[in-house]
């Protein structure tokens, strides 16, 4: 089955037709782009001055080790690095959102797509036949984002879980081109609260 990625947002415009509050909807916006821009590949746009501040702070704990991405060009090179790797693709699943004035929390399952030889790296039993092959990465992730007065992005701290793979039938592969054409669309289709 084909993941539709129009869904990529569900939660966020779930959540954007409920609340009222202003700073609650300018962070839930943010990240709505942030989201579209990162599977589309386009971490400029993320980067861009009115959605992140100049010197982001992420920290990602995979296998409960701490990896820090501090100031700019550490961010926007983790960024380039997934698009040029070819694994910036993903949806989400059962996504939990949360919001106040500080930033969101998150809880969902993340079903990454990337070539066998970048899910090689990450312990996937690929043949090496598959290294081409497209295959999903399904892990489980927390996220706390901690937002600016301004809400605009400070930074990303992410908890993964472990992760199982399995090789995407080419018929169910989404790629950047599907995403741009897909999502970009929808930057602006903001839901209103009902």
């Amino acid at each position: 089955m084909k993941y539709d990625i129009r869904l990529l947002t569900k939660a966020a415009d779930d959540l954007l037709r409920t609340v009222t509050n202003p700073r609650h909807r300018k962070i839930l916006i943010n990240y709505r782009r942030h989201a579209i821009f990162e599977v589309c590949g386009r971490y400029d746009d993320i980067l861009a001055e009115e959605l992140t501040v100049p010197d982001p702070e992420y920290l990602m704990y995979v296998g409960g080790f701490p990896v820090a991405y501090t100031g700019r060009e550490r961010v926007e090179a983790l960024y380039a690095s997934m698009v040029k790797l070819n694994a910036c693709v993903m949806m989400f699943e059962n996504e939990v959102l949360r919001v106040d004035d500080n930033g969101f929390s998150s809880r969902a399952t993340f079903q990454i797509f990337m070539p066998g030889a970048v899910a090689l790296h990450f312990g996937a039993p690929v043949a090496g036949d598959q290294l081409d092959d497209i295959f999903i990465q399904t892990t489980d992730r927390i996220m706390v984002w901690d937002y600016s007065e301004d809400c605009r992005l400070k930074g990303e701290n992410i908890w993964v879980g472990g992760g199982t793979f399995r090789r995407c039938p080419p018929e169910e592969v989404i790629t950047i081109e599907e995403c741009n054409e897909l999502l970009i669309p929808l930057l602006d289709k903001v839901p209103e609260p009902a």
